[in-house]
């Protein structure tokens, strides 16, 4: 599918996400702002540009709730160490990472060779041993940034034709992966960019108002960086 075609098929009613999630977008804004040097030390490190990573955790940051990510992180603890993912799997921390998709991703690194160019390294050992080493890890802002971006090399290393996409190009089809099943293929994830998962809501009601994850990462982007590339 050619990248005009992706940019129309995915082009939604434009909606500003800033006036519709104002306290939080104003909350998220400050934080990317107070960890932008933070943030642009790590990616750096992994020649990534620290615009793109977060533009794509950027819904994650507004829907964030400190009270929330306590009680799902003991619950993890409680639950995930004993069972795994079949005990559970909620989201933690600010980038609202769950076990599932760091094991997807450790998995993943760990058949590459970019294991050995970084020298980060996971044991893979289906054991609470394992287990409490990645709660740990999940629980760590600066290793969530590390997850954040393993995630985004094995993208882009997976999908070389990825990088030919315009910036924001790049940031919806990142977000869509981050937001979704970042193992399927090229086509289904440009497919799933425009639909409508995201919600803030606690817990979801009939009343709920459902958005596209990736809309708001490029309304984000859009809003902090225009249309330039990084």
């Amino acid at each position: 599918m050619p990248a005009l075609a992706f940019a129309l098929c995915t082009a939604s009613v434009a909606q500003d996400y800033q006036a519709i999630f104002e306290k939080e977008w104003i909350e998220a804004k400050k934080y990317t702002t107070r960890q932008k040097e933070i943030w642009e030390v790590v990616f750096s490190e992994f020649g990534l540009p620290v615009e793109l990573a977060a533009a794509v955790v950027f819904p994650e940051l507004l829907r964030y709730s400190a009270l929330q990510n306590l009680m799902e992180t003991v619950a993890i603890k409680a639950l995930y160490l004993q069972g795994g993912t079949r005990g559970a799997d909620f989201s933690i921390g600010r980038f609202q990472m769950k076990p599932s998709f760091a094991e997807a991703l450790e998995h993943d690194w760990m058949q590459t060779p970019l294991r050995h160019e970084y020298e980060i390294y996971f044991d893979l050992a289906d054991n609470i041993y394992a287990r409490r080493a990645r709660i740990r890890r999940l629980d760590n802002p600066e290793w969530q940034c590390i997850y954040l971006a393993l995630f985004l090399k094995l993208l882009y290393r997976r999908f070389p034709e990825l990088a030919e996409e315009t910036a924001t190009g790049q940031v919806r089809f990142c977000a869509t992966a981050y937001n979704g099943s970042f193992r399927d293929s090229y086509e289904e994830i440009r497919r799933r960019a425009g639909r409508r998962f995201y919600h803030t809501d606690f817990m979801p009601t009939a009343a709920t108002v459902y958005y596209s994850y990736s809309d708001i990462a490029v309304s984000y982007y859009k809003k902090t960086n225009g249309d330039r590339f990084w």
